[in-house]
């Protein structure tokens, strides 16, 4: 073109120009919409990868545990060598192993499969207060439930699952609910101290005072009241035994069932009846007995 020459574009050329300039305005945002979305993506990978990793890891430590706990070298936590309390144990059983097979060289042998005790036990966790030999009876004749204050909560499941499985697969045929004197369950629900979680077991022992207040009121003397709440909550147990609907199901099937209340003097080491021994349902207050399936 020469110098001076006036540039004409003609009307086509300018609405192709026009038409490009416009789609170069719409690549851009999608460009960087795909540029976002890679990196979102990357990020997303990432996650993932970090996700991964940790459970791996994860993964790694138990098996590492699991690996502990198969190799009894490796893992001294459950051995009791060099403790000596625990050799002392160990070495007891073995004397009183041999005391037993002395006395009955079939004894073992008898007892390896199968249980039949005729007496479901329920008594206090105390360590002076041992269920099998305070009646001079074997391992085996004697089912035993045992917990602070001898207690039988109705939403307790480990009481409740001992009951049906002594009644309903043991067949047992007595319950003894005991407790003792010296009680320190007993004795802690008479305080107004602080004892930590066991506070909340205690209120079933305070229910008994409360249901025996003008009783226990007239007691003067702490000890004798101490004494005498020992009891209560031994009767009150029974009453809780009896109303629970695995003995009222297992009267109404015709079992043959009878629960008593006594109680041990770790003083002298007697035993003592209370005098409560219940065996057919006749004796469950109405507001606990069940009678019809729903």
């Amino acid at each position: 073109m020469a110098p001076g020459t006036a540039f004409c574009m003609s009307p086509a050329v300018g609405r192709q120009m026009r038409a490009h300039a416009t789609a170069a305005r719409g690549a851009a945002p999608a460009r960087a919409a795909s540029t976002v979305r890679m990196a979102e993506s990357s990020s997303s990978l990432s996650d993932k990868l970090k996700m991964l990793t940790e459970r791996l890891t994860q993964q790694k430590e138990k098996v590492e545990v699991l690996e502990r706990f198969n190799n009894v070298d490796d893992y001294p936590v459950i051995s009791s060598e060099g403790d000596p309390r625990v050799a002392a144990l160990l070495e007891q059983n073995e004397i009183w192993r041999k005391k037993v097979v002395q006395e009955d060289p079939d004894f073992f042998n008898r007892i390896a499969n199968v249980q039949t005790p005729e007496i479901l036990w329920i008594g206090c966790a105390d360590s002076r207060v041992p269920a099998n030999e305070i009646i001079n009876m074997n391992p085996g004749d004697v089912f035993v439930h045992r917990n602070i204050a001898n207690c039988v909560i109705h939403s307790d499941m480990s009481a409740l699952s001992v009951m049906e499985f002594s009644i309903k697969y043991l067949k047992v045929k007595r319950i003894i609910v005991c407790g003792h004197y010296g009680c320190g369950g007993v004795k802690a629900s008479m305080s107004d101290l602080k004892f930590g979680v066991i506070d909340n077991w205690l209120r079933h022992i305070r229910d008994v005072q409360r249901t025996h207040f003008v009783e226990l009121s007239k007691i003067t003397d702490e000890d004798a009241k101490f004494r005498r709440l020992c009891e209560l909550n031994v009767i009150e147990q029974v009453h809780n035994v009896c109303s629970s609907t695995i003995v009222q199901s297992a009267w109404d099937a015709g079992e043959e069932i009878s629960v008593h209340a006594w109680i041990y003097d770790v003083a002298d080491g007697l035993l003592k009846d209370l005098g409560v021994a219940v065996s057919n349902p006749t004796a469950v207050n109405q507001l606990y007995r069940t009678k019809k399936n729903a």
